[in-house]
């Protein structure tokens, strides 16, 4: 079996190329052109260089394959419609690159955000992406990750994370929309990894969507003091009203910063993302820790 990954090269990416190589499963990747962190993949990874935006660039990287992980995304932007050429549009390029090469099966890590009652801009590009999966013809299987740690705490898991992790670590006084009351399901990258793996391998998993996420449900507020405890450091949370968030959001966009959008930065403060994960536990076998 031949299993292409799709923006293979980050950090799961790399940890998902790992863990099928472990099974036996020859692996190729599709990245970027001059992506450096090619070089840091596992040997005997077979890589190829192309762009999901630019259907003809990524053609020849599906040729053989029988098993497609399409993990290429972006997550950060504040670039008018970046998400939708993205991650939908690429999504789209992905799908007709696996039909026109007969691939039979294909795995889209898609977002839990795709179940906020409001969605972002990201989230639509995600939900998007999900409908050209679901209507591909082909063999699929759609997992939801919810916050991805990695280890230590705060390093090498996914960029929402990090920089909630960042954000903790760096004031000795830090603000927390709405006191940090809002509940999450947060996974290991480790769990996480063999999760998609698992969605891919097993029979049980085709035309089903899975939430991948860890073992216990926590809010922000306790999340926050397991980093903070991690990283030995004592820091005073103050809870922030939700009219002076959205306030400061909206300044922090006129500002610029960070890569990311007002409304991109208030939705994970906002909306719970602790999923119920019984029939990925069913059918994937996946046993998920604690990540904190």
């Amino acid at each position: 079996m031949i299993a292409l990954v799709t923006g293979g090269a980050g950090v799961v990416g790399k940890a998902l190329c790992r863990e099928l190589l472990g099974r036996g499963v020859c692996v190729r990747v599709l990245t970027l052109p001059g992506d450096t962190q090619a070089g840091f993949l596992p040997v005997g990874v077979e890589v190829y260089y192309g762009d999901v935006t630019d259907l003809e660039s990524i053609r020849k990287a599906f040729v053989g394959v029988d098993l497609v992980y399409h993990l290429a995304a972006i997550l950060l932007s504040t670039k008018p419609g970046a998400f939708d050429h993205v991650n939908a549009g690429g999504t789209r390029n992905v799908v007709l690159a696996a039909k026109e090469a007969a691939v039979s099966r294909l795995v889209y890590v898609s977002s839990i955000s795709v179940t906020y009652p409001v969605l972002t801009e990201y989230a639509k590009s995600k939900l998007a992406g999900e409908s050209y999966v679901k209507n591909s013809g082909i063999s699929w299987t759609i997992v939801r990750p919810t916050l991805v740690i990695g280890e230590p705490v705060g390093r090498g898991g996914g960029i929402e994370f990090n920089m909630y992790a960042d954000y903790v670590r760096r004031f000795p006084v830090y603000f927390l929309p709405g006191g940090g009351k809002c509940l999450k399901r947060p996974v290991a990258s480790t769990d996480l990894v063999k999760g998609i793996v698992l969605a891919g391998l097993s029979e049980r998993a085709v035309g089903k969507t899975y939430a991948l996420a860890g073992k216990r449900i926590m809010n922000m507020a306790e999340m926050a003091q397991s980093i903070l405890n991690a990283a030995k450091k004592r820091h005073l949370m103050l809870p922030l009203p939700w009219w002076i968030a959205r306030k400061l959001a909206v300044l922090k966009g006129w500002i610029g910063g960070r890569p990311v959008t007002a409304e991109q930065a208030l939705s994970g403060f906002l909306f719970d993302a602790a999923p119920d994960i019984l029939d990925a536990e069913r059918d994937l076998g996946y046993k998920p820790g604690s990540p904190l």
